[in-house]
């Protein structure tokens, strides 16, 4: 999956706080791209195999270069069997440690959301598309709540905060939906 880059969201900001320094905006692009990601889990991904040699019961998690674990969701067998959180794992945002130790090598799969790191440089393209707006809602919102700065709007800044409350509202959503665009309400049937 190509990376979009922070600066592709510029010309959301940019007129926004059009004396601010680049590198400015961009670091709070970065940073409420990790916010929205981190709160709303729309970054998730398997991680490649988590292999435990026999004997061992901890496997660390490999994120993607430039992205951090926010946290574990979910973890299966090869044969796609999903294992019960505390009852048969535990998990933190570097390790996997199974309850019972195994006794032959054993390969797992690691479902986990992910957020970019403080040095990354993008993010998943698909990711920028769908949801770059409401981070550049966030990066603004900040931007503009700097105190004594030419930039500030204060009033603004909690008009672009809460479009970014909205957008991460919107994104949680749609990760439990799995991406249902329309309503999930079943309708009872008749039939009689």
């Amino acid at each position: 999956m190509a990376n979009a880059i922070w600066k592709t969201l510029l010309p959301y900001v940019l007129p926004e706080v059009d004396k601010c320094p680049k590198a400015q905006i961009v670091h709070e692009i970065r940073r409420a791209a990790i916010d929205f990601c981190q709160r709303s889990q729309v970054w998730h991904v398997d991680l490649d195999y988590l292999f435990y040699p026999a004997g061992v019961a901890t496997a660390h998690l490999e994120p993607p270069r430039e992205a951090r674990v926010c946290e574990v969701l979910s973890v299966r067998t090869l044969g796609d069997q999903p294992l019960e959180p505390v009852e048969n794992f535990t998990a933190t945002t570097e390790a996997v440690t199974l309850v019972a130790v195994p006794t032959v090598d054993t390969k797992m799969i690691a479902h986990v959301a992910l957020k970019p790191t403080l040095a990354s440089t993008g993010m998943p393209e698909g990711i920028m598309e769908d949801w770059g707006r409401e981070i550049a809602y966030g990066a603004i919102a900040a931007l503009k709540a700097m105190r004594g700065r030419e930039w500030e709007d204060v009033p603004g800044a909690q008009i672009k905060n809460e479009l970014f409350e909205e957008g991460i509202a919107a994104a949680k959503i749609r990760v439990i939906t799995g991406g249902a665009k329309r309503s999930l309400t079943v309708q009872p049937r008749s039939f009689f």
